[in-house]
């Protein structure tokens, strides 16, 4: 592998490109209707052989299509030929693209922005994203990849140069090492670049070409279709955010979903399948607690709006769970219950017990949560819906599980400062009554913790 940090002739040949454009060259060779060209530095057949190499469809009546870093406009014209309503960005307002619009009688959008500056409250959203020739010239590259994500709505189509070689590594640029220029800010490999574009949030990633420093990868917001459902799908309990248990997300907080379903069959991370608002998203982490109950982690997917959203899951070749609700943002809160009963049936209980341990006894610890298990026969319950006191108070919920067949689980966080010693628990739903209470205890391990000083 040519460490190209450090070679004469890539610096060269860069150098000479740049001059170049320093000249009134334009970038882009452009075709004109009347068949004479426009030669530029990147002939016409050059830009016809890459845009070949991706799934782009040679249909797109009625598409949006993004082309991130335009520079003369090539790929933009040729995807607005194809029938397509595009809109191109780059850093610089470049005359060349405004007189190849005119030339060509285009009515592609032009825009000047910064990756930093694309937002889907800034552009919308779009079908297909390119983004040639970009990614190294960032200072925040997995940023700027989640940015593309968030604006994407079908697939983005990435080419980077590479370094490359078999390691998952970026190196990175403090000045002009590469090739003489001072936007070129790192160079991944292709593993790397593959993993960027994952964890950026693009369910599918797919590698079309690597080769002479240059990789291009299709990259989907959506799983594959899945051909037949050979077994059922996980059944999906609840979803939460890592760092609250809330199923409620803030973003730009980094912040991530914790899911827990129950499944009969052995899970396998590569066959997990989870998607939100239908678009896939790719799984951290997925733990089993040695039984039927595992979690699944994941990444909150960029570009969001705010309000609530449906989250479901399966495997490669199973049907999808049911919906679990999250809300992602500043949202109206919903009218709780109130303590008064109803006349409807009290919840049986299943357990009250500490989340770390499974007892019902509690020492006060950060991490420990009230966990509630009881049966109702009400169907759709919402966190609203219940209601739990302790000691006659009602205390606030942190989310609501669905564990199936009836049973139901609510996390609690507990009041500070309460009694040492025995403590009742009572639920109920918003139609029903009380039911009996349960036992719990408090004993707090650090009691004598805090001393006084002499």
């Amino acid at each position: 592998m040519t460490d190209l940090a450090k070679d004469a002739d890539f610096r060269r040949r860069m150098q000479e490109g740049v001059a170049a454009l320093t000249k009134d060259t334009w970038f882009h060779s452009i075709e004109l209707r009347d068949g004479r060209l426009i030669p530029g530095v990147v002939s016409v057949e050059a830009l016809r052989a890459r845009i070949n190499r991706f799934p782009i469809p040679r249909e797109l009546s009625g598409k949006r299509v993004l082309d991130v870093g335009a520079a003369t406009g090539w790929n933009s014209f040729e995807l607005e030929r194809r029938g397509a309503q595009v809109v191109a960005v780059d850093c610089v307002d470049l005359p060349e693209f405004r007189r190849a619009c005119e030339l060509l009688g285009s009515q592609v959008e032009y825009r000047t922005l910064d990756v930093d500056e694309l937002t889907p409250e800034s552009l919308g959203r779009f079908d297909y994203v390119l983004f040639f020739g970009v990614l190294y010239h960032l200072r925040h590259p997995l940023l700027g990849l989640e940015r593309i994500c968030a604006l994407t709505q079908e697939a983005a189509f990435v080419e980077s140069f590479v370094t490359d070689g078999d390691s998952c590594s970026l190196e990175f640029y403090e000045s002009d090492e590469l090739g003489g220029q001072l936007d070129n800010w790192c160079g991944p490999t292709t593993k790397c670049l593959e993993a960027l574009c994952r964890s950026a949030g693009f369910a599918r990633v797919q590698l079309e070409y690597s080769e002479q420093n240059r990789a291009g990868l299709s990259c989907h917001r959506r799983w594959e279709p899945c051909s037949a459902a050979t077994t059922a799908g996980p059944w999906l309990c609840s979803v939460v955010n890592n760092r609250t248990l809330e199923p409620r997300f803030r973003p730009p907080k980094d912040e991530y979903m914790c899911l827990y379903l129950r499944s009969e069959e052995p899970l396998d991370r590569s066959q997990i399948r989870i998607e939100v608002d239908g678009y896939g998203v790719p799984v951290l982490m997925l733990t089993s607690d040695g039984s039927s109950g595992w979690q699944a982690n994941a990444k909150l997917p960029p570009g969001l709006d705010a309000g609530p959203h449906e989250v479901r899951i399966r495997t490669a070749n199973s049907g999808f769970s049911q919906s679990f609700c999250i809300t992602v943002g500043d949202v109206v809160e919903q009218p709780q219950a109130t303590a008064q009963e109803g006349a409807g049936p009290a919840p049986i209980w299943v357990a009250a017990e500490n989340t770390l341990d499974r007892s019902n006894v509690f020492r006060g610890y950060k991490a420990e949560y009230l966990s509630c298990r009881f049966l109702s026969d009400e169907a759709g319950l919402q966190t609203g819906d219940v209601v739990l006191e302790l000691d006659g108070r009602m205390q606030p919920i942190l989310v609501l599980a669905n564990l199936g067949n009836g049973e139901w689980q609510i996390n609690a966080v507990l009041p500070g400062g309460w009694s040492q010693g025995r403590h009742e628990v009572r639920v109920r739903t918003m139609r029903g009554r009380f039911s009996e209470p349960a036992e719990i205890f408090y004993e707090p391990a650090n009691a004598g913790l805090i001393q006084h000083a002499n």
